[in-house]
């Protein structure tokens, strides 16, 4: 697995987790939802790369 891969795999868990969380505490779930954007970002911009 590339470098490139393991980021990906790994910021895929990072949003699984915020997920999670957001369901959990609703207070923070427009938090995480904007995190996951983000991180969503991440990944289309490591998948141009």
């Amino acid at each position: 697995m590339s470098e490139k891969e393991k980021a990906i795999k790994a910021l895929r868990q990072m949003i699984e987790q915020n997920e999670a969380r957001g369901q959990k505490e609703s207070k923070l779930r427009d938090w995480f939802n904007g995190l996951n954007r983000d991180l969503w970002k991440a990944i289309e911009t490591l998948q141009q790369a």
